[in-house]
């Protein structure tokens, strides 16, 4: 059983894991944002029981909620795929907003932890043991070779004399790190490479997450109307800034459940957007 929490990305992370870990395993995980106590029980009351691999989301929208919902599904892995703003609302601080993330690693103890290094606050607070992924390196895998266009993104991992080429459909390089965990995992869990290769072949922009459709003028529309966080909305911004060649249009209806710091965080996204050329 593999628990996800996080302020962002959570989904993401659930559809890059399945069609991976399907290769060589009978997966289930649960549909939309399944990750309250009821949608998670709705989940389960769908399952057969000879699944290898369960996949859940735990949301968090107060103190606790993740520590209720370990008890719940009991993970024997974690991910923590990012902290930041999204529910400051409620939560009040960042510190707050951490430890209630981070009480998916207290419960796994020596348990596999798996902590997004590229997120400044999940960084101040991983600990000795966590397997740390970021667009450079996952656990002990080093990441290359990286380049990505609106046909996907492509990499290479590579571990002593090992190393694997790897493919996804997914748009952006900020996929990148999640996609090298998401390898880690599958071989951990023994996925022969070769599966592990085909797997993330099949990995893809899914409904409103930087999903592109073309019109029949060839304008190119990158829907990621779900997202709703600053650091996804610097994902974009610097994904659009790598499309050379073309007009590129920013529009947002700005973010919600900023809390306190909903002026400084659209501040800083007019400016990342100015200073893009966009």
């Amino acid at each position: 059983k593999i628990g996800i929490a996080g302020s962002f990305g959570k989904t993401t992370m659930r559809e890059i894991l399945k069609p991976v870990l399907s290769e060589g395993k009978k997966v289930a995980a649960p549909p939309h944002s399944y990750n309250t106590p009821l949608g998670i029980s709705q989940f389960v009351n769908t399952l057969q029981g000879d699944e290898d691999v369960l996949i859940f989301e735990l949301g968090e929208y107060y103190p606790g909620d993740v520590r209720k919902l370990c008890g719940m599904v009991q993970p024997d892995i974690g991910i923590i795929t990012g902290i930041n703003e999204a529910h400051l609302e409620k939560f009040k601080t960042l510190d707050q907003t951490a430890a209630t993330i981070f009480e998916l690693a207290d419960y796994l103890g020596e348990k596999s932890t798996y902590v997004n290094g590229e997120s400044e606050l999940v960084r101040k607070s991983a600990r000795a043991g966590h397997v740390m992924y970021n667009g450079e390196r996952a656990g002990d895998w080093k990441i290359g070779n990286k380049k990505t266009g609106l046909n996907g993104t492509s990499f290479t991992l590579t571990k002593n004399d090992m190393k694997l080429e790897l493919n996804s459909l997914l748009l952006g390089l900020h996929q990148v790190g999640s996609l090298a965990a998401c390898a880690d995992i599958a071989l951990r869990l023994g996925l022969w490479p070769d599966l592990v290769k085909t797997g993330m072949g099949k990995t893809k922009p899914f409904e409103h997450r930087l999903e592109p459709k073309i019109d029949s003028a060839g304008v190119v529309t990158l829907d990621d109307s779900y997202n709703g966080n600053p650091d996804g909305v610097k994902a974009v911004i610097e994904f659009l800034v790598s499309l050379g060649g073309h007009r590129r249009f920013y529009v947002t209806p700005g973010l919600v459940e900023m809390g306190a710091r909903t002026e400084e965080v659209h501040k800083e996204i007019i400016k990342k957007i100015s200073d893009s050329g966009i």
